[in-house]
């Protein structure tokens, strides 16, 4: 409860777009009375702050992703050898559900330098397009220990 609690803070100071210790204690305290009313009415369920906590991870590694990708993709613009090797690479799903793919690729999408070309028919691989491929098993790595494993935390 302590750490949904510390997240729930966060998130009000993130809303408010003020992170002083005023602010954050206020949101601490907001936080406390909503998770105690919620867990004594028998409405927060014990895995809600596991699935919060999952959220948060997968929303804060998109962010940290989605800026060094921007940084990446502007510098491969602006400088004259850069680093573009684009290539597809295939990548063997543990997702299942259509959320988890559409979830998935949806984030891949978003990321700039990498598209989300096609889903095989049985739905056991995912077709990406790279803008930098240091190594297909790399990329498959990045893919599934980064996205893929977050999403599935999310959806399990």
């Amino acid at each position: 409860m302590l750490l949904g609690n510390i997240l729930l803070a966060l998130a009000w100071s993130a809303l408010q777009g003020d992170f002083s210790l005023p602010n954050l204690l206020a949101g601490y305290f907001l936080g406390y009375l909503v998770l105690l009313g919620l867990s004594r009415g028998g409405v927060l369920p014990s895995r809600v702050g596991e699935k919060a906590v999952h959220f948060l991870s997968l929303a804060g590694f998109f962010v940290w992703e989605l800026a060094v990708a921007n940084v990446r993709v502007a510098s491969d613009v602006l400088r004259r050898n850069h680093a573009i090797r684009p290539a597809v690479v295939a990548i063997p799903l543990d997702a299942r559900s259509d959320s988890e793919i559409l979830l998935l690729s949806a984030l891949l999408n978003i990321t700039p330098g990498s598209v989300t070309i096609d889903v095989s028919d049985d739905r056991r691989t995912l077709y990406v397009h790279v803008m930098r491929m240091e190594s297909p098993d790399s990329t498959r790595r990045e893919i599934k220990d980064g996205y893929e494993r977050r999403v599935l935390q999310l959806f399990r």
